[in-house]
């Protein structure tokens, strides 16, 4: 009996050591990635920065982003998924380097040249609003809608965020990923940074609850982002992948079914009317 035992456990080990030696190529790729293509042969990927509530592996269905995005991906006859990665680098590095079909996300900051290269398609418009620390502002801190009005302050800025607006009126501008701006305004290295307030929303609560009441918003709104989906038209199937992408887009834009998948994720229209720009007009453009 224990000879037997000892054969069986043998040939289990020799086993996991020959599934180690097949394992697709991906799975030992350059750099950390987050991939439900990760042992699919003939899956297409896209590549996008975490980012939520909108889209991300820590919310119901990947967040709306990417229930929108997964649907007219099947409707344009796409055979692809999406993988999320912790930092901006890789999505580029996926773009640039590997000759990736496409990515997805906001403030990646493409050379001039680079975008000769790629199709921008907007997925949705989101609402951002200025962000201040409170305890560092008592009597409050606000923009007149001119950006010299915070002249000689310091803004924590994301990293790929087109900021010559922000020195051109004579601010500081600091760099750092998303949840890493409320922490610098936090901690007083930086004045105040612009983010979507869904967003800002649910990063406080998960990594800075007990300081929540600290963070304030400024009366007038930041402006407008686009989140896109960025075809490559190096790609072979690039430039036809975007055609068809974005008649799927603007089929579930006009017929509901975007806004349907918006609402379940983010609430009622008045949500979205708050925190969310208007789509169909940037698709038109």
């Amino acid at each position: 009996m224990k000879n037997l035992t000892s054969k069986n456990i043998s040939f289990a080990l020799a086993l996991l050591f020959l599934l180690t030696l097949m394992l697709p190529v991906t799975a030992s790729a350059t750099g950390p990635r987050v991939t439900k293509a990760l042992f699919g042969v003939d899956k297409t990927e896209i590549h996008v920065l975490d980012f939520p509530p909108f889209l991300s592996n820590e919310v119901a269905d990947g967040g709306p982003f990417s229930e929108i995005v997964n649907q007219a991906l099947q409707e344009a006859g796409i055979d692809a998924v999406i993988s999320t990665h912790p930092v901006q680098r890789i999505v580029r590095y996926y773009l640039l380097q590997e000759n990736a079909l496409a990515v997805m996300g906001w403030h990646l900051n493409f050379s001039s040249k680079a975008k000769e290269g790629l199709i921008f398609l907007p997925v949705a418009v989101m609402v951002e609003k200025f962000y201040y620390y409170k305890p560092f502002f008592l009597n409050g801190l606000n923009w007149n809608g001119k950006l010299t009005s915070l002249k000689g302050k310091t803004y924590a800025a994301n990293k790929g965020e087109d900021v010559a607006a922000y020195k051109a009126a004579g601010i500081t501008v600091k760099y750092a990923r998303t949840v890493g701006l409320l922490k610098m305004i936090a901690a007083g290295k930086a004045d105040f940074t612009a983010i979507p307030a869904l967003t800002a929303d649910w990063l406080i609560a998960k990594y800075m609850s007990a300081e929540k009441a600290n963070f304030a918003v400024m009366d007038r709104p930041a402006g407008d982002n686009v989140f896109y989906m960025i075809f490559n038209k190096q790609h072979p199937q690039g430039e036809a992948s975007a055609a068809a992408f974005k008649t799927a887009l603007r089929a579930m834009v006009n017929d509901g079914r975007y806004a349907q998948i918006m609402e379940k994720h983010l609430g009622n229209g008045e949500t979205l009317k708050l925190y969310m720009g208007n789509v169909k007009e940037r698709l038109a453009q």
